[in-house]
């Protein structure tokens, strides 16, 4: 085969590869979403048996970034790609560490409840840290849908829709009730799983971000 044949046969191949990993990319994120899901509703059941189930399962996620990253660092060092190609490696390593940070806040979630007594959760507290659950959800969702369709307006919103779940935290920590001076340790755990909620929604407002660097280049990811 001549010189322009091999080429093209190593484009083929390059873009085979970026063309799984973000596939692999996609993947990871509905995981990722299962697990809040099942986060949320381990947090609002306190359900024990859930909370070592999303711990265990936190592994799968570490090997996901390995593998994301592995092969990104490859291609880049293997086709050392240019422009659009690279900035989507780029967001590609960039979506699989904060996928990975939100799989450990939603460890950090499931830890916290092993600790909670089931009795302590009023219905308000419910409530309040299940709006911020659902709306974090929601957000995550639409980062990856903007990554998906590659839409910098959709990545817009996420601003605005993460301003509403940090409105939600704050005063769900000024209303909250700590109790008893010996339930302090418990309610601090309480505080904290809301604060996790907030966090993930954080990250999916830094993958909106990433998706306007990818598509615009004018930015830069952080």
């Amino acid at each position: 085969m001549g010189l322009w044949g091999d080429g093209l046969e190593v484009r083929k191949s390059f873009h085979e590869q970026l063309d799984e990993l973000y596939a692999e990319t996609l993947r990871m994120g509905s995981d990722l979403l299962q697990t809040i899901e099942m986060t949320r509703l381990c947090f609002l059941n306190i359900d024990r048996e859930l909370a070592e189930e999303i711990i265990a399962g936190d592994d799968v996620f570490d090997a996901y970034i390995d593998r994301l990253e592995e092969g990104g660092l490859e291609l880049i060092a293997r086709q050392a790609p240019v422009a659009v190609d690279l900035r989507m490696i780029i967001v590609i390593m960039r979506m699989a560490q904060h996928f990975e940070r939100m799989a450990d806040l939603c460890e950090d979630i499931a830890t916290a409840v092993k600790y909670i007594p089931a009795d302590y959760l009023s219905a308000w507290i419910r409530e309040a840290i299940d709006e911020m659950a659902r709306r974090a959800t929601r957000l995550v969702e639409r980062s990856i849908e903007c990554f998906k369709e590659r839409n910098v307006e959709m990545a817009l919103e996420l601003d605005a829709m993460d301003d509403a779940v940090d409105k939600l935290n704050r005063r769900f920590f000024k209303e909250f009730d700590r109790g008893r001076e010996e339930d302090l340790e418990v309610a601090v755990r309480v505080v904290m799983v809301a604060r996790f909620f907030e966090r993930i929604a954080d990250h999916a407002v830094d993958i909106g971000e990433h998706v306007r660097f990818m598509v615009e280049g004018t930015i830069s990811p952080t």
